[in-house]
């Protein structure tokens, strides 16, 4: 390749990364053997549970298991700025929140992305999970309305390291209502990521129900798989059929 084409091509890299996001070999956003590792961590169409659940836990509906190329997609779309990939993270979030919907039944639904905390919003930018769901809900019939209902109550500590229990503990009071959204008798869907003990869904659903909204249902692009070692478990979140 002459000069002018090196030059032009590093000037597309600049747009479009033509690396792939889960392995970084050159060529694609994701390569053929990404995809196929991808289409394999796919969850059941059943609720997912933390192991042990929340208090009051509804389920969550869940697309994809938390690890491998998808755990590196997340992590690359919200902190290795391959903002590139949130097109393809919306598209597969779309179906647990069309499930999360379906749930709820007929009628009108508003989706809420779980917030960001303020540190995360100035250091990143931008919040990817919010531009997520908005991706996600430009896929669902009748275009689910988006709505960033939930902030930030206090400071907590970083969740990484910490136990199901410690978690409940660390977020329990750490969200609110946004000032002035009324969500009397709505049917709302909380929007995450990644869901791992489900203390921030199970916090956000209790803001919410006692705020007064009528129903609330959860979605999460992603399970964190269960370390404790259970021979078909299906993940630290077990996909099981509520009621089970």
């Amino acid at each position: 390749m002459d000069g002018s084409g090196s030059s032009l091509l590093a000037a597309v890299e600049l747009v479009v990364p033509l690396t792939c996001a889960g392995c970084g070999c050159p060529g694609a956003l994701l390569c053929a053997g990404c995809r196929d590792e991808l289409a394999r961590a796919a969850l059941p169409p059943v609720p997912v549970h933390p192991r042990p659940p929340p208090p009051g836990w509804p389920g969550c509906h869940a697309m994809l298991t938390y690890a491998g190329v998808g755990a590196r997609l997340v992590r690359s779309a919200k902190d290795g700025e391959r903002r590139d990939l949130l097109p393809v993270l919306g598209r597969l979030l779309s179906e647990p929140v069309r499930r999360a919907i379906e749930q709820l039944g007929p009628g009108p639904a508003v989706l809420v992305p779980a917030p960001s905390s303020a540190a995360n919003r100035r250091r990143r930018g931008d919040a990817p999970v919010e531009t997520m769901v908005r991706r996600a809900a430009r896929r669902l019939d009748g275009e689910p309305a988006v709505r960033p209902l939930l902030r930030p109550g206090r400071v907590v500590a970083d969740q990484a390291g910490l136990g199901a229990a410690a978690r409940r503990g660390n977020l329990d009071g750490a969200l609110r209502v946004a000032g002035g959204a009324d969500v009397r008798g709505s049917r709302l869907v909380v929007v995450d990521d990644v869901v791992t003990s489900g203390a921030t869904l199970a916090e956000a659903r209790r803001v919410l129900l006692a705020a007064g909204a009528g129903e609330v249902t959860l979605a999460a692009l992603a399970a964190t798989p269960w370390r404790g070692g259970a021979a078909g478990s299906g993940g630290n979140l077990s996909p099981t059929r509520s009621g089970d």
